[in-house]
């Protein structure tokens, strides 16, 4: 994936941002400072599959919306953390980056009002919990036509299975990266038409 040098630049502050906070404030594991590109690429690996309008939900220390906020400046990032630290290293960063298309909200999934997002919405995560979890944490959200749900995994994906009935999986892509032998892939799941 070619990078435009400012762009190339953004992510690498990016990365040491992250690295200076994540010594105090524990953002990431000690596992994943070691490879924090891989991380940014698998980030990036999914932006040509998302539309406008993102909600990053449990953004953490900025995975995967920092990095797709960066490379495509066209799109609307939300960064959702409900912990007060994350947020702040959220907001830290987006505005060190000068990042003008993006906006934290240090909020809990549950209290988001569907009408404080524009649509088509699509909300993404990489590393929220199970699909379920995820579906019940943001249900409020997807009871739109216009949001659907992407969610980040390497295949096979586990807990599909147990969606709620009302939802649906509409799509599985490729995002052409493998790490550790698996294929990496995003899941688009949404409210079933009535």
């Amino acid at each position: 994936m070619i990078v435009a040098k400012n762009k190339k630049n953004q992510l690498e502050k990016f990365e040491e941002l992250l690295l200076i906070w994540n010594k105090t404030h524990n953002l990431i594991s000690r596992s994943q400072t070691t490879n924090i590109k891989e991380h940014i690429k698998d980030s990036l690996s999914v932006s040509t599959f998302l539309g406008k309008n993102i909600l990053d939900l449990g953004s953490g220390g900025g995975f995967p919306g920092i990095p797709i906020a960066i490379n495509c400046p066209d799109k609307q990032v939300f960064l959702i953390e409900r912990k007060q630290n994350k947020a702040a290293f959220l907001l830290n960063t987006t505005n060190q980056l000068g990042l003008k298309n993006t906006k934290v909200i240090n909020n809990d999934s549950s209290e988001l009002d569907r009408e404080s997002f524009p649509t088509p919405l699509e909300i993404v995560t990489r590393a929220f919990g199970s699909p379920y979890k995820t579906i019940k944490a943001v249900n409020g959200l997807l009871e739109t036509p216009e949001t659907s749900l992407k969610l980040m995994k390497t295949h096979p994906p586990n807990g599909l299975q147990q969606i709620p009935k009302s939802y649906q999986i509409d799509k599985i892509e490729d995002t052409g990266l493998k790490g550790k032998d698996k294929k990496h892939i995003l899941v688009t799941i949404s409210l079933k038409k009535t």
